[in-house]
């Protein structure tokens, strides 16, 4: 039987997990991303993100930050030979994008201008009411082998 229109494990592994991250978009996007008073909450993965490290130049380099691939929410930073720390990129003050800056080395928040580090502990507090409190951070795992990067949340530190 011929399958022109059929689709391929990968393609249809590749398309779900799309859409699942997509869905989880708009989930997050209803809401004033905050818990309680003053937090915003970190996206929360439905299914682990993997990807290839070499596909990201930035990530070649200890200490320099990237985002992830597929999914901006979430910041990746070498820490040595096999190991990598992935932080959320939501601001913890009132849950805006932050941007990476000062060469891929620190964060900032363009809406109050609170600043993480690398490791996203806070460096400056925003310049409005409220206060921001260290990037959440997620579990990775890393296979030399392969080169895959794989980021869970199965347990989000803060």
């Amino acid at each position: 039987m011929s399958c022109q229109d059929c689709l391929s494990r990968r393609e249809f592994l590749t398309r779900s997990t799309l859409a699942v991250a997509g869905a989880a978009a708009v989930v997050a996007g209803c809401g004033d991303g905050q818990i309680g008073a003053g937090g915003a909450t970190a996206p929360i993965l439905l299914t682990p993100l993997t990807f290839k490290v070499s596909t990201v130049p930035q990530l070649a380099t200890v200490g320099q930050l990237a985002f992830a691939p597929i999914d901006s929410r979430i910041a990746v930073k070498r820490t040595g030979p096999d190991t990598f720390l992935a932080l959320s990129t939501t601001c913890t003050h009132e849950g805006t994008m932050i941007s990476i800056v000062n060469s891929n080395t620190s964060f900032e928040c363009p809406n109050h201008g609170a600043r993480y580090d690398s490791n996203g502990s806070v460096t400056r507090q925003p310049q409005a009411s409220g206060s921001a409190t260290n990037l959440p951070t997620y579990n990775t795992s890393y296979d030399v082998a392969t080169d895959i990067l794989t980021i869970s949340s199965t347990s989000i530190v803060t």
